[in-house]
């Protein structure tokens, strides 16, 4: 004879301990799904802030070293093809810098152009990760310069006894004259940074290039844009990072 204290669970008592089951597993589920996308964005953020600080010191550094600074929209052009003019939506940064002998003595003066440009227009595999939507939405920052190996290399080569000022090689003048020139040709190319929001998408006021001739203050403004885990993420979230500095060597 079955004791009464000895009964089982009845159907009911059954549902409802399953019910609690499942509320239980799915609070869980959703906690874990919700720490993995903090992670995820997290760290997303945390490589968007070194990759701006990255870039913002790599082109001040530039700038503050520069003899000639130049910022373009129009009337200039970098190398041939579809979409080597600089505009608006592809604005360009030139600057001219100095290089050093091994005795420490310039003796060359070297052409760098920064252009944004479509992530979708970069072609070759090993200069980007593969990602449909970055090449829909981003933009990268691309480094064209003037190099001895590539075909037509434009450096600006010092004589004896010549000066920046006074050289009379056609790439020095060129660079002297970096304000009137129409078209670069034969410049080397390398990715600088990448996941960039559009220059036409950070909003009324804002481009990434601009330049002060009075003051020769140059005002960066770059903002970083990725999507992470179906989320598109900004940094900074509101307005893109700002950084001035000043072209001491420019005249």
């Amino acid at each position: 004879m079955r004791r009464h204290g000895a009964q089982g669970l009845t159907l009911v008592e059954l549902l409802v301990a399953m019910a609690i089951m499942g509320v239980i597993f799915t609070l869980i589920t959703h906690w874990q799904v919700s720490t993995l996308q903090l992670s995820a964005r997290s760290n997303a953020l945390s490589r968007s802030l070194g990759d701006l600080n990255d870039l913002s010191g790599y082109l001040g550094d530039r700038v503050r070293a520069a003899v000639r600074v130049r910022v373009a929209t129009s009337g200039l052009s970098v190398n041939s093809g579809a979409g080597s003019a600089c505009s608006t939506d592809r604005p360009c940064l030139a600057v001219v810098l100095p290089e050093y002998s091994p005795s420490s003595v310039v003796d060359r003066y070297n052409l760098y152009v920064y252009r944004m440009m479509p992530r979708s227009a970069v072609t070759h595999p090993d200069d980007k990760v593969e990602d449909p939507w970055a090449d829909s939405h981003v933009q990268v920052l691309k480094e064209y310069r003037s190099e001895d190996h590539v075909s037509t290399p434009i450096n600006c080569v010092l004589g004896a006894g010549e000066t920046f000022d006074s050289a009379a090689a056609p790439a020095c003048v060129t660079m002297r004259n970096l304000d009137s020139a129409t078209s670069f040709g034969g410049l080397g190319s390398y990715l600088v940074a990448d996941h960039l929001t559009p220059a036409g998408s950070l909003g009324a006021g804002h481009a990434p290039f601009a330049y002060d001739r009075a003051t020769r203050v140059l005002t960066l403004e770059f903002q970083h844009r990725q999507q992470v885990r179906g989320q598109t993420t900004l940094l900074p979230a509101a307005e893109p990072y700002s950084l001035q500095v000043q072209a001491r060597n420019v005249p």
